[in-house]
């Protein structure tokens, strides 16, 4: 009897310790499953985070090389004007500066400009730098009004350095003849052909 008791308990003992071990098996089988199912979802997370993180390296490379080349443009094209208007205010506003200081110049401009714009305007009035006044004598100035038939106002201004305006009798517009504003005359002409002259096309 104490045989059998023994050998039962040992039956007991033995089917309990094989289930238990085929149920630790179970769980640690499970377990490697969730660790390598981990294991390879981090390893997919890390390879989706490591390609974006390489596109906006790329994108970012490739918006700075841009910007970079825009800004090297425009700094040059810059450069370029700056040199060419530069060389052009030597040439011209030098040149013109002294024409406008050389009085019969300025008259016979005044003159020459009256006779055209009368074909446009039957009245007006010319402002003429206060520095031609001691310069301009009566016949002249007698002369200007002619043109017009005596409807042409002459009048003097302290802040003008130089040259003159014309301006009909109501105001609608002026015309300004000063040596700057022929200077920016010539240029718009000039730079397009002084900037091939100096950089090529």
């Amino acid at each position: 009897m104490n045989d059998q008791l023994q050998e039962l308990l040992k039956k007991v003992y033995e089917e309990g310790v094989a289930k238990a071990n085929a149920e630790a098996e179970k769980i640690i089988n499970s377990a490697k499953e969730q660790a390598e199912d981990t294991v390879s979802q981090a390893k997919q997370k890390a390879e989706t985070i490591l390609k974006e993180a390489e596109k906006k390296a790329a994108d970012l490379k490739k918006n700075t090389e841009s910007d970079l080349n825009m800004a090297y443009n425009h700094t040059l094209t810059a450069l370029k004007q700056k040199i060419t208007d530069l060389i052009l205010s030597e040439a011209l506003n030098t040149k013109l500066n002294a024409a406008f200081n050389e009085t019969e110049f300025v008259k016979k401009l005044i003159f020459e400009t009256l006779t055209a714009w009368k074909e446009n305007a039957s009245s007006g009035t010319i402002m003429i730098s206060e520095k031609m006044k001691p310069l301009l004598d009566d016949f002249y100035l007698k002369s200007l009004k002619d043109i017009f038939d005596g409807k042409l106002k002459v009048d003097f201004s302290p802040t003008m350095k130089q040259g003159f305006i014309i301006a009909p009798e109501d105001g609608t517009y002026k015309i300004k003849f000063e040596s700057d504003d022929f200077a920016n005359l010539f240029k718009s002409y000039l730079r397009p052909r002084t900037k091939e002259i100096l950089f090529g096309k």
